[in-house]
């Protein structure tokens, strides 16, 4: 869901010095491309555009989804930009002067600060986290062999009370 982690980032972005040792890491650990960006850039609409893609196309949202971590972590695009934006979903059903105008009015913006409230609810303050079965929340990056005990952990609770 939408979680705008950094709000106070100003237009045009700010400069990032952090290196994401153990992210680079973990890339090279898979083979994946990583890139630390040297500017930290707002986020708002670049949620906005994946609302308006999971309710208008939503079988390409998980596609936009990667281009948009692709565009941050590896091509270091700026994801606010309403011509990258665009370029990002050219070839889905979204017209591109609908995205335009969502994303420069910041139509979708309430949409946003309703997610981060039920996020904060849930005691999320930060990316990643995960709620498993609406019962559980994880915070940050944890291993498989984690997810894997804590899941079946879960579904034997789960089979216990469903018992007579």
């Amino acid at each position: 869901m939408p979680y705008e982690l950094h709000p106070e980032i100003p237009d045009g972005g700010q400069i990032n010095n952090r290196r994401f040792r153990a992210i680079a890491k973990l890339a090279d650990d898979l083979e994946l491309p990583f890139v630390p960006p040297t500017k930290f850039r707002p986020t708002r609409r670049a949620h906005q555009a994946v609302l308006l893609m999971d309710h208008i196309d939503p079988a390409n949202t998980r596609l936009l989804m990667d281009r948009l971590f692709e565009a941050i972590w590896v091509k270091e695009l700026d994801i606010e930009s309403p011509q990258v934006l665009s370029e990002l979903i050219a070839d889905s059903e979204i017209p591109t002067d609908l995205l335009q105008r969502v994303v420069l009015s910041d139509e979708l913006k309430p949409a946003i600060s309703v997610s981060v409230n039920k996020a904060l609810e849930w005691g999320i303050t930060g990316t990643p986290s995960w709620v498993i079965d609406n019962k559980l929340m994880v915070p940050g990056l944890q291993e498989d062999d984690f997810f894997d005990r804590v899941i079946t952990k879960l579904a034997a609770h789960r089979a216990e009370t469903r018992e007579p």
